[in-house]
């Protein structure tokens, strides 16, 4: 019954493929992983340390703040409200950023001079260099560093052997504007008096600040706007955070104040105007009444003039509220699509327009600031001048429905008023004349009260400072730098070193051409693999199993055989062709070393070279020159003259003479009679043929064969061959035909067991015997006694898989 695997059992079986792949590179990627520490280690000695300085303060949003109190609306009537997004942009905006270099002086960088390196003072310089002219673009234009050297006790800096004093202007050596050399009294006292100075266009070091800082709200539904800068130097980072802040209270308060300048301006105006029509009333008054003689009026007068005076007020608050509506319909009309300053709207008590007028305005300022920091055509500059156009109509059409409306109402005030006018005409000369100049007086006199009301409450906004914004938090930098991340740093230097090694493992496998694993050899043909055969780094004639007498090695062999059937006792089997697909696939190197191990066993064996293009295992036996089976062949030669006996009861049959037309040869009726023979003498017969894909010798020999063995050498027989093997063998038509892996080579660095993470993999078979390591030799177990070692073999194999 089968069953998915568990994520556990996955887990697992992935771990135990990386395990198998990578392991056997271990030094690698031990070397490799102290590399990438080394490479860690300078990234971080050569990388500058950065300090990060954090502060916050609270912006009254008209969206998300609640509104101030009464009083102070009524102090300031000319503070708006803010709007977190348009305020992040305003504190990040060129005009702010270039105040902050010219209020710290950040145009010109101090370093001290030092053997191995030099290093950006600020806090620790003894002094701090101001410019005349910032401006001056020939300051910065091909700017060289300038040595100079402080003496503390003269309290003088020395430049080119010149002796220049503190707080002084003096020119500048280099050219361009004149500088002045301030002593900083926050100075550590220090020996060091070598330094050098170096100039900055302002515009990039405001780059560089801009680069280097970070605005933004704290979370949706906050109000309170975080600020964040990296520096080198943690006082000069917190020392351009805290100026930020204040240039953005200094411009805030600028805009205000500008806004109420204006104002007041228009009502002192309006208010010498009223007050020569004052002037003019009361000497008109006092004229009439020492001309006349007037001293009083009559009860009806008085009701008269009460009247009228009302309606003459009220005619004279529409004047106004019309001369008012007339400068804001000029304001609009003439500013056309430039930005300045809104008149006031004194006097109007319509919110809509009041509201316009504010948007108007805001949209403006909004306008003007982000047009400092962004190009022209820059979609948010286009939306808000595109919203400026729109407002644009809407007051001028509500002003003129509003000049329309007062108009209408001063026409029928009028009407009113000229009513009591004729009623007046019914009393006494004299007395009209007074009751009229008394309430043009009046008149008069109300507006003017009016206009210093106003006045005085715009002198009031002059007094309160930047209240829509408070500081919740100063400026403070973090203990330890914050860039570059030290685990960070050695995490990347290993990923990218241990990275670069799996590469490597992984490329190096993958792109080869030649079979390597035994997985790829079986995914690509039918027939069965019976082992692997690890390889031997000897010389020919220590090939031989008996020769380097390596147990691992015999032991591989002596399994291929169990594999077939040799080692059976009711129907072993007894002839044994072994091939291969290509030369140099070690064919003869298995034939010879089967055939040693069959003998080794007690069998009588007979080990037949029918390479007869080439010799296979003659020359592994020093048979090469000796009369073999090609002579036989060809002459009246017997079996019995060409054979040789070696080890045990192993007896070879070189291949003889070399014949270019071995294929005719192989069709001689004596090859029948030959082998026919060698069943009858010998337990077991291992052929030794050509490669079967270079000539038809394979296939004629097949016929001869019990089994056949196809060999597949590791990194030695190409993939394409091995994805034809089937076809081939089909072709041959080859029945009984099994695959041995040979020539399996260790994989890693440090080879210790043979064909490790290429086949499935073996260890030495050792035993303690007395203290020491003895091999144990199975070339002297019997048949049965191999058969149960192979047994115990794959249980042991089965545990480790």
């Amino acid at each position: 019954m089968s069953r998915e695997n568990t994520p556990i059992e996955t887990r697992e079986n992935l771990f135990t493929l990386l395990a198998a792949k990578f392991i056997p590179f271990w030094p690698l990627f031990v070397a490799l992983f102290f590399l990438g520490l080394i490479g860690a280690k300078l990234y971080l000695s050569f990388t500058t340390p950065l300090y990060q300085s954090d502060a916050a303060m609270i912006v009254n949003d008209e969206k998300k703040g609640v509104d101030e109190s009464q009083l102070m609306e009524s102090i300031n009537v000319f503070e708006s409200k803010k709007i977190v997004e348009n305020e992040i942009e305003v504190l990040m905006s060129k005009s702010i950023i270039s105040d902050i270099v010219s209020e710290l002086g950040l145009y010109a960088q101090i370093y001290e001079s030092n053997f191995f390196s030099d290093r950006m003072v600020y806090s620790e310089a003894p002094v701090k260099i101001l410019l005349q002219n910032p401006e001056n673009e020939n300051t910065y234009k091909d700017a060289e560093p300038v040595d100079f050297t402080y003496d503390s006790e003269k309290n003088e800096i020395i430049i080119d052997d010149e002796n220049y004093a503190l707080d002084t202007w003096i020119d500048n050596p280099a050219g361009g504007s004149n500088i002045k050399f301030v002593k900083n009294e926050e100075a550590p006292v220090s020996d060091q008096s070598d330094f050098y100075y170096l100039f900055k266009n302002p515009s990039a070091a405001a780059q560089q600040i801009l680069g280097n800082l970070y605005v933004g709200a704290a979370n949706k539904s906050s109000t309170v706007v975080k600020i964040s800068y990296l520096d080198a130097n943690p006082v000069r980072g917190n020392d351009i955070v805290n100026q930020l802040i204040k240039s953005y209270k200094k411009a805030a308060i600028a805009d205000q104040n500008s806004l109420a300048s204006n104002t007041l301006e228009f009502v002192e105006t309006r208010m010498e105007q009223v007050g020569e029509q004052l002037q003019d009333v009361e000497k008109e008054l006092q004229k009439y009444r020492s001309s006349e003689g007037v001293i009083d009026l009559s009860e009806q007068g008085s009701l008269y003039l009460q009247n009228v005076g009302d309606y003459d007020r009220r005619i004279a608050d529409i004047n106004l509220q019309l001369s008012v509506l007339d400068k804001v319909e000029s304001y609009v009309v003439s500013k056309n699509k430039n930005t300045g300053i809104v008149p006031s709207t004194l006097g109007i008590s319509d919110p809509i327009l009041t509201q316009l007028l504010q948007r108007l305005y805001d949209a403006e300022i909004e306008y003007e600031q982000l047009r400092k920091t962004t190009a022209e055509n820059n979609p948010i500059l286009v939306a808000i001048r595109n919203r400026i156009e729109k407002i644009r109509p809407g007051i001028l059409e509500n002003v003129r429905n509003q000049k329309s409306s007062l108009r209408a109402s001063r026409g029928n005030l009028t009407d009113s008023s000229g009513k009591y006018n004729n009623a007046l005409d019914s009393l006494p000369e004299q007395e009209r004349k007074y009751v009229e100049i008394n309430r043009r007086k009046k008149s008069v006199s109300d507006l003017y009260d009016y206009l210093v009301q106003k006045r005085e409450e715009t002198a009031l906004s002059y007094a309160p400072t930047a209240g829509n914004v408070r500081v919740i938090q100063e400026a403070e930098a973090t203990p330890n730098p914050v860039k570059p991340k030290k685990l960070f740093a050695y995490a990347i230097g290993m990923f990218l070193t241990l990275g670069a090694g799996a590469a490597w493992v992984g490329g190096k496998e993958l792109f080869n051409s030649k079979v390597l694993f035994r997985s790829e050899l079986e995914s690509r043909t039918n027939l069965p693999v019976l082992g692997e055969l690890a390889f031997v780094d000897k010389p020919q004639n220590e090939l031989l199993i008996t020769k380097h007498k390596d147990v691992f090695i015999a032991d591989q062999f002596r399994q291929v055989l169990s594999y077939l059937g040799v080692y059976d006792y009711k129907d072993p089997v007894q002839t044994i062709m072994v091939t291969s697909s290509i030369p140099g696939e070690g064919k003869s190197y298995v034939s010879a070393n089967l055939a040693l191990s069959i003998a080794l066993t007690g069998k009588k064996t007979a080990l037949v070279d029918m390479d007869l293009r080439k010799e296979g295992v003659s020359g592994i036996f020093n048979l090469e020159n000796k009369p073999g089976i090609s002579n036989m062949l060809t002459s009246e030669l017997s079996p019995e003259s060409i054979k040789h006996k070696e080890e045990g009861d192993l007896y070879i049959f070189p291949s003889g003479k070399k014949s270019l037309n071995s294929s005719e040869l192989l069709t001689n009726k004596k090859l029948v009679q030959f082998f026919t023979d060698l069943k009858q003498e010998f337990d077991a017969i291992i052929i030794d043929s050509p490669p079967s894909g270079m000539v038809s010798d394979a296939t004629l020999l097949a016929g001869f064969s019990d089994k056949i063995i196809m060999t597949v050498r590791h990194d030695h027989t190409p993939k394409f061959v091995a994805n034809h093997l089937d076809e081939n063998v089909n072709k041959k038509r080859f029945e009984n035909c099994s695959v041995v892996f040979n020539g399996v080579k260790a994989r890693g660095i440090i080879k210790e067991n043979y064909g490790y993470g290429y086949g499935y993999g073996y260890d030495f078979l050792e035993e303690s015997i007395n203290g020491y390591q003895k091999i144990i030799n199975l070339s002297k177990l019997t048949s049965i006694q191999a058969a149960f070692k192979n047994f115990i073999q794959s249980i042991s194999f089965l545990k480790k898989k």
